[in-house]
């Protein structure tokens, strides 16, 4: 589940440009089945997904091959042409806080993404999400499951407890929580890694 990511500094985008091929090697067949399972009960058939950090284009062919109409970004362009590469839809390298849609989006998807957006600017990557969201609209997004801020070969990570997520979420009122969850990572060779899994969606206010 790591790494469909997003919203980096230059030294984690960095990573994912020298690591691509590598990177897609460990992601690209990771079975997140349980995770599309909990997003696509809020979804309609045919509805507009941002794949936010697409990293290996995994979940945006998985998506785009259930009938949705995906949009993908990462700020990697390694990612980016990736992702062009094997799900065959929009594409465009960008970060998280470079976001300026209005309205556009039915849902969001941010698996193992906003981890990769400092702790100082959650807040406004979540307004920038919450805008892009047709009202209704729900956002999927994980953490690794902590309180650090760290840096970790060559890639930043912001970890987040569900009492931080909460705080967060205050200042951004028009996304209300649905559910949140926490799961271990599905990899064999990371058993102790923890996620914190949220489904989001936008209210009037």
């Amino acid at each position: 589940m790591e790494g469909e990511c997003i919203a980096m500094n230059m030294d984690s985008v960095d990573y994912y440009e020298k690591n691509a091929e590598a990177f897609v090697a460990s992601t690209i067949n990771v079975d997140v089945s349980m995770l599309y399972e909990e997003f696509e009960t809020y979804l309609e058939p045919g509805c507009r997904i941002m794949d936010l950090g697409c990293g290996s284009g995994r979940d945006s062919k998985y998506f785009a091959e259930k009938g949705y109409t995906v949009t993908a970004i990462d700020p990697s362009p390694a990612m980016c042409r990736q992702t062009k590469e094997i799900a065959g839809v929009p594409t465009y390298t960008m970060k998280a806080e470079e976001l300026q849609f209005e309205n556009e989006y039915d849902a969001v998807w941010a698996c193992a993404s906003l981890l990769h957006v400092s702790r100082d600017n959650q807040v406004v990557v979540l307004q920038k999400i919450c805008r892009a969201l047709r009202q209704d609209g729900v956002l999927y997004c994980s953490w690794k499951y902590g309180i650090q801020s760290r840096q970790e070969n060559g890639r930043y990570f912001t970890d987040l407890e569900e009492k931080e997520l909460n705080h967060i979420l205050q200042d951004v009122p028009a996304l209300k929580m649905i559910k949140n969850w926490v799961t271990t990572d599905v990899r064999a060779d990371r058993p102790q890694q923890k996620w914190l899994n949220v489904l989001l969606r936008k209210i009037s206010i």
